[in-house]
């Protein structure tokens, strides 16, 4: 009976232990992969005990399922991995260009040497304690860890790894950093001076300006979604640069997707642009001087041009839904209709924005308590 189990048990593992020639001890045994081929492991220490234990808990291990076989690859290289082949097939194009920097910058930059199944804990505190070193944001940590995360649990579903190590690890506290917004006098003064030089996207800007819509949204409008009868504009796809390459998406998330009222005086801009813009034949409101599909990053430099020669401080594209949502709280827009028209798909998202004030209004309001104040 004894016997009957030996070599039962030896069928999972076959596992020997031998001396090699540097002195050091080696523990070989083999585990069946996931595709049902075998593999062997081995494990090395100048301590045979050491061997002994380990080979004995991983052969354990392999016979209770989980077991534990070293992929040789590193890091950097399941990530590389992990980014075409189980990544990619998930997220919108768009998406994975973002991804794929990320994990490359913050993440195989920090600790993609390592070997994968030898990755720890600490190794994943490492990384952050790296990014923060250079300088990077919270934000930057917390995604980095995020992502790593979402890679290992592949990895486990997987069994190349047994466990998730970045799991162990605490996520980076998000630091908030306060948005730089323009005031509605600012706005005014954009706008105004976009208007006076005839500047080819001053459309553009005042729909930015008017309905906070995303870059994307609004590089992707087309003349099927102005409904002059209706009066309603409605954002149905989105433009995006991958590869150097337009790429046209759905709105990420049903809030996104949404209809917003064709007020008079974006109306009468549209109606105007209409008549006088080139016709391209792909239906889409906005070009470059070229007649392709406007470039995002030419679009901010543009936008950074503009600002400086209307002498307004900087504040990035994305701000200007942070200064519309501003506008909307300082004009007594209750948060849940800000959020339809931003198109947040949690009214969190809003609430946060809602904290923003301008300077003028910090000002206003510390005046009227100064006001109320004074005996």
């Amino acid at each position: 009976m004894a016997e009957t189990n030996k070599r039962k048990r030896r069928v999972n593992g076959a596992g020997s232990i031998m001396q090699r020639k540097d002195g050091r001890w080696m523990g070989r045994y083999y585990v069946t992969l996931p595709d049902g081929t075998k593999k062997r492991q081995q494990i090395i220490s100048k301590d045979q005990q050491t061997v002994v234990e380990k080979l004995r808990e991983e052969m354990v291990m392999a016979d209770r399922g989980t077991p534990v076989f070293r992929d040789n690859r590193t890091v950097g290289e399941y990530l590389e991995y992990w980014l075409t082949n189980i990544s990619a097939p998930r997220v919108r194009p768009n998406t994975q260009e973002v991804r794929a920097g990320a994990v490359r910058r913050d993440v195989i930059a920090q600790i993609g040497h390592y070997q994968l199944y030898a990755l720890k804990p600490m190794h994943v505190n490492q990384m952050i304690m790296q990014l923060r070193a250079k300088g990077k944001s919270s934000h930057t940590q917390k995604r980095a860890k995020q992502l790593l995360s979402s890679a290992l649990k592949d990895a486990v579903r997987m069994e190349i790894v047994n466990r998730n190590v970045a799991e162990l690890v605490d996520t980076p506290k998000h630091v908030y950093k306060e948005r730089n917004v323009w005031s509605m006098a600012q706005v005014q003064q954009f706008l105004n001076y976009t208007k006076s030089v005839s500047h080819r996207y001053y459309p553009l800007f005042e729909l930015l300006f008017y309905y906070g819509m995303r870059r994307g949204e609004v590089l992707g409008l087309r003349w099927q979604d102005i409904d002059f009868d209706r009066g309603s504009i409605s954002i149905r796809q989105t433009l995006a640069e991958v590869n150097h390459k337009p790429v046209f998406n759905k709105p990420k998330t049903r809030a996104s997707e949404r209809d917003l009222p064709l007020i008079p005086k974006i109306q009468e801009t549209l109606a105007l642009y209409l008549l006088t813009s080139p016709k391209y034949g792909d239906d889409l409101l906005f070009h470059s001087e070229w007649g392709n599909p406007v470039d995002p990053r030419s679009l901010l430099d543009s936008f950074n041009l503009l600002s400086k020669k209307a002498g307004l401080p900087r504040i990035c594209l994305h701000e200007i839904r942070h200064t519309v949502a501003t506008m909307l709280k300082d004009s007594g827009v209750t948060p849940k209709d800000a959020q339809v028209i931003l198109g947040h798909s949690d009214i969190t998202t809003t609430l946060q924005i809602y904290t923003h004030s301008s300077h003028e209004n910090k000002l206003d309001a510390m005046n009227a308590l100064a006001g109320s104040l004074n005996i």
